[in-house]
């Protein structure tokens, strides 16, 4: 077993195993979980890309067309692009490829096939992704993470995945190329279509163009070298996937070179090679149209005309000079008094919050360990009392809900004495309507929990808690209420109300239903402890060695799901915030400012309440360290669709 991390020294590095996070298992149920659910999901996924490799490659390059007339058509190919030069610079690199022998040919027809079928799909997905990041900042806001993410992780940390899910050859290879490839054309077709002048937009709608005449004339044609160097960053970034697809038996030049890198083969690396560098030149230079041709319409020539206008100069107005030189004296901030309203949440927040932060310290549990008997056996029949902080008692939901409490006091206090920080969030009736959720989330949490140990139960540490949290939620409410604004404000669109209801069902089927324990333990040495205990007479400590090693022989998991009848439960408090989250969410269809405005704050407490409920869960495992249990991945997606409410409700909140 591990050791406890009391017995072990904070600055040994040894330490940091027994607080390992099992991100690998979570990422592991994610996979299993798909693979068995959406298979005809997948298999749609496939088909496309199937048939197009298919087309391209098999019927086409490698069967129906012989090489004269590739080498024709990549001639043509380069002199309508770019000029004869080029044309004929395609046609040999292609020729060379073909004279290093007929297997070599193929296997260019091939990589040139894969990289005609990735830069297709990334181009059908990756322009209009562009054109409307382009035109929606929200939009652009929350697909910029997700690009920046597809380019920084490593190919294959996200290979193994599409292994699993698609399994090998070159279709999942392609996919993989997807992946790392599209992310420049979606960034740079974004970039030149908010780098059209705004002022050449504006006078081709003067002139009553319509906004698909504007994009399609006016903005894309402006923007085509931009969205052409995102072509040709895709085209050459799918060319260096080559030889990670060859690892998956991708096929193509990366699959000698592959096996020259495995048995050290100068010949067949170096031709190979050589493939790949001709390949590789001819696509960057066929897709870098000379810049020479002007291609552009009737609107785009606008942009030339108008940019010769010059402003009318307009004489300054006799005695304005000076006005305009001088600005007005601004107004010297007065600070508002604290009204009766937020002073009764700061109060509550106060008391509250040192009630709570001092009951976590009192005894949560008698006679077993609530949370810790899920983990460890023994402790499902522990004599004595756990406070809230003990790793038997309430481990990190009593540690969270001690930390919040000694927040929101620390925010009251600031709020009452202090006038500096009642701007500050931490003073604010938000923060303490928040953290009310908070803490009765926790407490209730811990409270719905089943217990393993029929001796267990609850101490009256965790009802004075409860009762603490109470008060702040209360007081935080009546303030919050007392404090929102009066008004009208626009109607919540379809759009917000259908990612609302997929969040929900998010949180639903994936936090609260899913798996939050992952038990892989034998009960080896359980049932060699019993069997040992009633043999008399017997050799028990070889009984024991042969049950103990027939238990090992066996492979065990067992999945603990959150609303399974024999585990602990919890699913069904994420359950309850959820769905009440919900129904916040949805009242904020209501064309009243304070309604909407107060539907986001609850949106936020109860997102930030469902993310503590699931990272408290998470951290009370990783700190009982016990070999082979491990926290379920469902507390992981609570935790980041909790996140995800809360900052959609706070941006609700602080809307004007």
């Amino acid at each position: 077993m591990k050791p406890h991390t009391l017995a072990t020294s904070f600055w040994d590095n040894r330490t940091l195993d027994v607080w390992e996070i099992p991100f690998g298992r979570w990422i592991e149920e994610i996979v299993f979980w798909l693979t068995t659910h959406i298979t005809g999901f997948l298999d749609a996924v496939k088909w496309p890309v199937d048939k197009l490799l298919e087309l391209i490659i098999d019927n086409l390059l490698q069967s129906w067309l012989p090489w004269p007339i590739v080498l024709l058509l990549f001639f043509l190919l380069g002199l309508t692009t770019r000029n004869a030069l080029v044309g004929l610079g395609s046609a040999a690199g292609l020729l060379v490829c073909g004279l290093l022998g007929n297997e070599y040919w193929d296997l260019t027809m091939e990589t040139v096939g894969m990289i005609i079928v990735a830069v297709i799909i990334c181009t059908v997905i990756g322009i209009p992704l562009g054109i409307l990041a382009a035109r929606v900042d929200s939009f652009w806001g929350r697909l910029r993470p997700v690009l920046d993410g597809m380019q920084v992780i490593h190919p294959f940390v996200y290979l193994l995945p599409i292994i699993f899910l698609f399994g090998v050859r070159r279709t999942p290879g392609v996919l993989a190329t997807l992946v790392f490839a599209l992310p420049p054309i979606v960034r740079l077709t974004n970039l030149g279509l908010r780098q059209v002048p705004a002022d050449v937009v504006e006078a081709a709608r003067a002139f009553g163009a319509t906004e698909s005449r504007v994009l399609r004339e006016v903005q894309l044609p402006l923007a085509r070298p931009a969205i052409m160097a995102g072509l040709n960053q895709t085209l050459l970034l799918s060319l260096s996937m080559v030889g990670i697809v060859a690892i998956i038996a991708g096929g193509g030049l990366g699959k000698p070179i592959l096996t020259a890198l495995n048995t050290a083969d100068i010949p067949v690396g170096a031709s190979a090679g050589a493939g790949l560098y001709f390949v590789g030149v001819l696509l960057d230079r066929i897709s870098q149209p000379d810049d020479k041709v002007d291609r552009r319409s009737l609107f785009a020539r606008m942009r030339s005309a108008w940019s010769t206008r010059t402003d009318p100069v307009v004489p300054p107005v006799p005695g304005m000079e000076a006005d305009a030189e001088t600005p007005p004296p601004a107004d010297e901030p007065t600070r508002a008094p604290l009204g009766s309203a937020r002073r009764l949440g700061a109060i509550a927040a106060l008391v509250g919050g040192l009630f709570c932060a001092f009951s976590a310290l009192l005894s949560w549990g008698h006679d077993a360990g609530l949370l810790s008997g899920y983990s460890r056996f023994d402790d499902n029949d522990l004599p004595g009392t756990h406070s809230g902080i003990d790793a038997t008692g309430g481990s990190w939901f009593g540690i969270l809900f001690g930390l919040v409490g000694l927040g929101v006091a620390f925010g009251g206090g600031a709020a009452l004495w202090n006038p500096n920080s009642r701007a500050k969030f931490i003073a604010s009736t938000k923060a303490f309507f928040a953290a009310g959720l908070v803490l009765v989330s926790l407490v209730v949490a811990y409270l719905s929990v089943s217990p393993r140990g029929d001796n267990y139960s609850h101490a009256t540490g965790v009802w004075l808690a409860l009762a603490g949290a109470l008060v702040v939620l209360g007081g935080g409410a009546v303030a919050a209420l007392r404090a929102q604004p009066d008004g009208d404000v626009a109607r919540v669109g379809i759009k917000e109300v259908i990612s609302i209801a997929v969040l929900t069902l998010f949180l639903v089927f994936a936090g609260a239903s899913g798996s939050w324990l992952l038990d892989q333990r034998s009960d080896a040495a359980q049932i060699a402890a019993e069997m040992a205990a009633e043999a008399e007479g017997v050799d028990q400590g070889g009984l024991a060695a042969e049950l103990l090693a027939e238990a090992l022989s066996q492979t065990r998991r067992v999945t603990v799901r959150g609303l399974d009848a024999a585990g602990p439960q919890i699913g069904y408090i994420v359950l309850a915030l959820t769905l009440i989250g919900a129904v916040a969410a949805l009242s904020r269809v209501v064309r009243r400012r304070s309604v909407q405005q107060f539907g986001g704050l609850v949106m936020f407490g109860l997102g930030c309440a469902i993310a503590a409920v699931g990272a408290a869960w998470i951290a009370t495992f990783v700190r009982l360290a016990t070999p082979a249990l491990s926290p379920g991945a469902s507390a992981f997606l609570t935790v980041i669709g909790g996140l995800i409410l809360a900052a959609r409700g706070w941006r609700a909140s602080a809307a004007p």
